[in-house]
């Protein structure tokens, strides 16, 4: 079984904004402080000599354009032709040839849609669904909302957050940069829910220091990449054993090797893998294998995808160590393009083969901004 096709797609989903942003001139060029209510995905299409459909995503939003040069322009061109049946095998070939491009940023994304995209083909020539070839035994998944930013207005975040909660979603995720707003959210959420931040490495670390320490006493469950750059794990470490507060990281970490490191040294509480960021779904469960030979801590999956990534992340929470809820971009996206986008409290994972991801043609063709 040789792969005989390669097409990408970016995606770009409006969205109602649900609060109106303010920011500065560095959030027309970062995703999560971005003015425009839109979200982009960048869609990997493979195709096998014998007919199989293999889809697979990409990180980007606001670097797709530079992804997707490199998924046309290098990796379709390597990929053509090649036997896809062993992915161990192919994705090694696939790391070595391309590991001078850097073994993290847009290279590893592009070398992540592809491992998706391979484990997709694999599910489906078993005709399996892939959490059933993987060895899963959860069928049902909880979700979580990751909300966008409300800069701190609780006129408006707690009446969201309470409707959330009356609807029955018992984990809810942040993206605040004040403290007290969190704490105040936390406080008016039932004993039982769980408030998670992520401040997109707001603070310093004298500032995270007391703003930890708020945080840890009105009980939020964990606290995401509290201060810039993503990667200064030792000052996580240190800021934990000062505040007691459980932090999180990983959405910003290069390759499973990374986690590795992190899991040894017991450098942060929650792990937070990225499946189409850090190498698809063959580098997820290699953090999986490295957390059963070490454990410490928890691995909770970063998710803020909508496409063949997202389904790919809710695909591995049933081989989870621990179960864990499923992150998903809290926007009220103008169309669906898949019927996995309905959100409810509790899902089921699909059951026909492989992931499980049938894009409406007329909504992939209308919403699609470039090709490859």
């Amino acid at each position: 079984m040789r792969i005989s096709r390669v097409d990408c797609f970016i995606v770009r989903l409006g969205y109602k904004p649900i609060y109106p942003r303010q920011t500065s001139k560095e959030g027309e060029f970062n995703a999560a402080r971005s003015l425009h209510p839109t979200l982009d995905s960048l869609i990997l299409r493979l195709e096998t000599d014998n007919g199989i459909v293999g889809w697979g995503e990409a990180f980007g939003h606001a670097c797709n354009p530079a992804t997707m040069s490199l998924l046309t322009e290098r990796l379709a061109p390597f990929l053509k032709g090649e036997n896809c049946e062993d992915i161990a095998a192919l994705m090694e070939k696939a790391h070595y040839a391309f590991h001078s491009y850097g073994r993290g940023g847009t290279m590893m994304y592009a070398l992540s849609a592809l491992d998706i995209a391979l484990w997709d083909i694999r599910a489906k020539a078993h005709q399996r669904p892939l959490w059933q070839l993987l060895g899963g035994t959860r069928s049902h998944i909880e979700l979580y909302p990751s909300l966008g930013s409300f800069d701190g207005d609780l006129e408006k975040l707690l009446p969201y957050v309470q409707n959330l909660t009356q609807q029955g979603y018992r984990h809810i995720k942040l993206h605040e940069r004040d403290p007290k707003a969190t704490a105040a959210v936390r406080r008016a959420m039932l004993e039982d829910g769980a408030l998670m931040l992520d401040t997109n490495c707001a603070w310093g670390e004298d500032e995270a220091r007391e703003n930890l320490a708020q945080l840890r006493d009105a009980g939020v469950a964990f606290v995401e990449e509290p201060t810039f750059p993503p990667e200064a794990l030792s000052r996580l470490k240190r800021l934990k054993q000062q505040t007691g507060m459980p932090l999180a990281a990983g959405e910003n970490m290069n390759n499973s090797e990374e986690f590795r490191q992190c899991i040894e040294l017991g450098l942060v509480d929650v792990m937070q893998p990225s499946v189409a960021k850090i190498g698809g779904i063959s580098a997820v469960l290699e953090i999986i294998d490295a957390w059963k030979a070490n454990p410490h801590g928890t691995i909770l999956p970063h998710c803020f995808y909508y496409g063949p990534g997202l389904l790919a992340t809710a695909h591995l929470l049933s081989v989870m160590p621990e179960t864990v809820p499923l992150e998903v971009p809290w926007l009220e996206f103008e169309q669906k393009l898949h019927p996995f986008m309905q959100w409810s409290p509790v899902v089921d994972l699909p059951v026909v083969p492989g992931l499980g991801f049938s894009p409406d043609p007329a909504i992939l063709d209308r919403y699609t901004i470039a090709r490859g």
